[in-house]
């Protein structure tokens, strides 16, 4: 008689490696089993290990040489599927022969797809370095987290829309700015594909215009839309002349003169001129490559008098309003930039929205358009640009003289100088 306490092995007839014709859906019905430990092509010398999470596994080619035999990775499950591998065995077959590394894919993770992708744009410096710290601050701040440990091949409209589109918006990000991270994933992707890390592409389909209804249109919601309005401005005004110094004049140059974000963070002294009380922008720093001049109210020349005094005590050795440190020649980053925008808006508005508003306003004050157009640089005719040439410097001077008394009225301190304690005087 058996004793009870003789148990029986249920896995003794079963083989934890099984041969057979790899298939997606062979993949998934012994991926439920924990007895099966890995697959092997009846094909070639493939073979797909399963790892202990149970959530995908490593394809694995075998090499025998010299009586001999060596594994080599030429991929990840689910990252490339089933029907796709034998693309990877004829390509990882290839370098095998040429001596070289096999594996065509580390990807698991949508994040480790976009670590990847910025790690290979900075790279090939193929882009500006603004461009790259852009693409580097989206990385980190949205895309990485919001797909962290999300598996690389499934990703669809719908999942996209949940994870970054309906998120970012009622984070209350731009159009643009999300559209913009949405870029940065197609093009991740795409990037993976034309060099074989991934055989699959599931972002190829999918649309930025599809998260939105067929009546809509992207441009003119980019042109139309602004959400900064009028009666904001009082405890705007307060909140930007209580920031820090430099927030405060980076905000401060947006809100009085209509200057893109851009340009205005690459400001330097050497273009200021607080004598002849003007702010030239070079071509070089403009958006259309046209240079722009700005007249300097007299309110202005005693606040850049004042922070140029701050820098001073400060420690500040180099040209630039908006440096990225105390000795740096290189101005502050576009994120910082729009970072300081957000820390005063709480996200509610952009740098963009104070342009527009301004423009609005000028309007409203019966400040002519051609001059309007002139404050925001703008692309102009031949004849706007003979009417700019005899009579423009004046009308924006008178413009912009306009306008900011019209701000004082707003809130009176808003171009107060900076104040520095006298401790730091002696």
């Amino acid at each position: 008689m058996l004793s009870s306490n003789i148990r029986l092995n249920q896995q003794a007839l079963f083989s934890s490696t099984i041969s057979l014709k790899i298939s997606d859906a062979q993949i998934k019905k012994h991926l439920r089993d924990p007895r099966v430990r890995q697959l092997k092509d009846v094909r070639c010398s493939l073979y797909l290990k399963f790892n202990k999470a149970r959530t995908g596994g490593t394809w694995v080619l075998m090499e025998y040489k010299n009586g001999s035999q060596f594994g080599h990775r030429i991929g990840k499950y689910p990252a490339t599927q089933a029907r796709h591998i034998m693309d990877l065995v004829s390509i990882g077959s290839q370098r095998i022969a040429a001596g070289e590394k096999a594996e065509c894919s580390g990807f698991e993770t949508v994040d480790q797809l976009i670590n990847w992708h910025v790690e290979r744009e900075f790279k090939l410096h193929r882009s500006t370095t603004q461009r790259l710290q852009n693409l580097k601050s989206m990385a980190e701040q949205h895309v990485r987290c919001m797909f962290e440990g999300w598996p690389v091949m499934k990703l669809c409209h719908q999942t996209v829309d949940k994870q970054l589109i309906q998120p970012m918006f009622q984070q209350g990000y731009s159009l643009s700015y999300v559209r913009a991270n949405f870029n940065l994933m197609k093009t991740a992707y795409s990037a993976a594909k034309k060099v074989k890390k991934i055989t699959v592409n599931p972002m190829s389909d999918v649309r930025f215009k599809d998260f939105f209804g067929e009546t809509f249109s992207i441009s003119a919601a980019q042109v139309r839309g602004c959400r900064f309005n009028t009666d904001q401005l009082p405890e705007t005004l307060m909140a930007i002349q209580k920031a820090e110094p430099d927030k405060r004049l980076l905000l401060t140059l947006i809100i009085a003169h209509g200057t893109r974000i851009g340009e205005t963070r690459k400001a330097k002294w050497e273009y200021i001129d607080l004598t002849q009380k003007r702010w030239t922008i070079p071509a070089e720093d403009t958006k259309n490559g046209k240079p722009v001049v700005y007249p300097l109210t007299d309110g202005m020349v005693e606040l850049l008098r004042s922070y140029q005094e701050w820098q001073a005590v400060q420690g500040y050795q180099t040209g630039m309003l908006f440096p990225l440190s105390k000795r740096s020649r290189k101005p502050i980053h576009s994120t910082t930039a729009s970072a300081w925008v957000r820390d005063i808006s709480k996200r509610k508005w952009s740098a963009h929205d104070l342009r527009k508003r301004a423009r609005t306003i000028w309007l409203e004050l019966g400040i002519d358009y051609i001059v309007c157009e002139a404050l925001l640089n703008h692309a102009r005719d031949k004849l706007d640009q003979a009417y700019i040439h005899t009579h423009m410097e004046l009308q924006k001077k008178d413009a912009l003289k306009t306008y900011h008394q019209w701000l004082n009225s707003c809130w009176h301190n808003w171009l107060l100088p900076i104040s520095i304690p006298e401790t730091t005087l002696h």
